[in-house]
């Protein structure tokens, strides 16, 4: 038989115990930006879904819309096509985002420009992610590419 791994509950969204104090870290981050804010709240009391907060190996956020994993590292933080830097967090935002709406992720070349794989991530890119790197002073992203690294906590660049 295999064990639980204990899980905490934050309305629809229920975090492992072993990233809580991340997933804290991070939600209290970007709750400075009143966009993030409003889609942390919304992700959380999702009414009629449950999500779940995955940490995950390095480097590899993503979002399966099929089981409502959110796959997470709270230490990848991204580097830039511009050289600039984004933090884990602002990672997590980005992914919350991107399952908060459904939409086609096939990409179509006479919508989508090539520096990003779907006009989804060209939405969230230059829509809530740029409001929340502007608030947050971090860097802004002008494509979908970028180099990950190691930090020591989720808000670290």
């Amino acid at each position: 038989m295999i064990a639980a791994i204990p899980s905490l509950r934050h309305g629809a969204l229920v975090v492992p115990r072993s990233a809580e104090h991340a997933y804290e870290a991070a939600k209290a981050y970007l709750s400075r930006d009143s966009v993030e804010r409003s889609l942390v709240d919304r992700l959380e009391h999702c009414w009629g879904r449950h999500f779940v907060l995955k940490i995950d190996d390095p480097n590899d956020d993503s979002f399966d819309p099929a089981t409502g994993a959110i796959a997470w590292d709270p230490h990848s933080a991204l580097r830039t096509t511009g050289g600039g830097r984004q933090s884990p967090a602002l990672g997590l935002a980005t992914k919350s985002t991107t399952r908060s709406h459904r939409r086609a992720s096939k990409r179509d070349s006479a919508i989508v420009p090539t520096r990003y794989d779907t006009e989804e991530e060209r939405r969230v890119i230059t829509g809530s992610e740029r409001h929340a790197a502007r608030t947050l002073h971090e860097s802004i992203r002008h494509d979908h590419e970028g180099r990950c690294y190691r930090v020591v906590s989720p808000t670290n660049r």
